[in-house]
C-alpha cells in the first residue's frame, strides 16, 4: 500500500505573547487507521477566466463517508484575488492568493433518478425513439425486443441504461443533481415514440432523485485569469 504523509507546520514569533511553533504529520490512512490511501485524481490545475462557479469534485463519483482528503491551492500572486470554496453550495471560506487548504470530505452521495420505458405491442422499420438527444430508429427486424436491445446499446449524455427484460429498458440519470422528473406514460414529451402501427413505450418511474449534498464547488473573484491547484487523495 502507499505510505502518504501530510504535514504542517505553524510559526510566529508574535502572533501570540510565546513563540509559537507547531508541527504536526500524519499518515493518510483508510478509514478505520489500517491501510494507506491508494487512490487519488492527480495533481491537477483548473484555469477560470470567468465568475462561474466550478464543481471541482462530484461526490457521486466517489464513496461516501470515508477518509478522503483534499488539497486546495490558489496559485495567483495578486493579493486581493480569491476562490470562494463551497460544499453543498455552503461556503467554505475563501482561498486568498498563495493561500493552501487540506481538509476531509465524506463526499455523500445523492440519489440517481431511474426510470422504465416498456415496449410493446406491433413496431415497424423505420419506427424510432427519441430521448437526451438521441434517436433510436429500429431496422427491418420488427419486434420489441429489437427495440430494446437498440436502446440499450446506444449511448445518452445524461443517463446509463440496462436491459432488465426481453421487453424493458432502465435509466438512470449519471449524476444525482439531475432533478428532472421524466413524464410518464405511454405518450411521454420527455421520452418520444414514432410508429407506423400501435407500437408504445410506456414509461414508468422507478426511483425519485435526490441531489448530492457534498459536491466541492469553487468560484473566482475576478473574471480575468486565476488558477486553482487541486488533488483529491481517496479511498474506494
Amino acid at each position: 500500500m502507499p505510505t502518504t504523509t501530510a504535514s504542517i507546520t505553524l510559526s510566529s514569533a508574535d502572533l501570540t505573547s510565546d513563540a509559537l511553533s507547531l508541527n504536526s504529520s500524519t499518515s493518510l490512512l483508510n478509514a478505520g487507521l489500517t491501510t494507506g490511501l491508494k487512490s487519488t485524481s492527480g495533481l491537477s490545475r483548473k484555469e477560470c477566466t470567468s465568475l462561474d462557479t466550478f464543481t471541482l469534485y462530484h461526490a457521486d463519483e466517489y464513496t461516501s463517508d470515508r477518509a478522503n482528503k483534499v488539497y486546495l491551492k490558489n496559485t495567483s500572486t495578486t493579493p486581493t484575488e480569491y476562490f470562494l470554496v463551497t460544499i453543498d453550495d455552503e461556503p467554505m471560506g475563501r482561498l486568498y492568493a498563495g493561500d493552501w487548504a487540506f481538509f476531509p470530505w465524506s463526499a455523500t452521495n445523492g440519489t440517481k433518478a431511474a426510470f422504465s420505458v416498456t415496449f410493446a405491442n406491433t413496431w415497424a422499420e423505420d419506427d424510432t425513439a427519441v430521448f437526451d438527444g438521441v434517436t433510436i430508429t429500429l431496422g427491418s427486424t420488427e419486434t420489441t425486443a429489437a427495440m430494446t436491445d437498440l436502446v440499450v446499446a446506444a449511448k445518452y449524455p445524461n443517463f446509463t441504461v440496462v436491459e432488465t427484460s426481453a421487453s424493458v429498458a432502465t435509466f438512470t440519470a449519471k449524476d444525482s443533481n439531475d432533478l428532472s422528473l421524466i413524464e410518464e406514460g405511454a405518450a411521454s414529451d420527455d421520452y418520444v415514440v414514432t410508429t407506423t402501427g400501435n407500437g408504445t413505450g410506456t414509461v414508468a418511474r422507478t426511483v425519485a432523485p435526490v441531489a448530492s449534498a457534498n459536491d466541492i464547488k469553487i468560484t473566482p473573484s475576478v473574471a480575468t485569469s486565476i488558477t486553482l491547484e487541486s488533488m483529491l487523495i481517496y479511498e474506494v
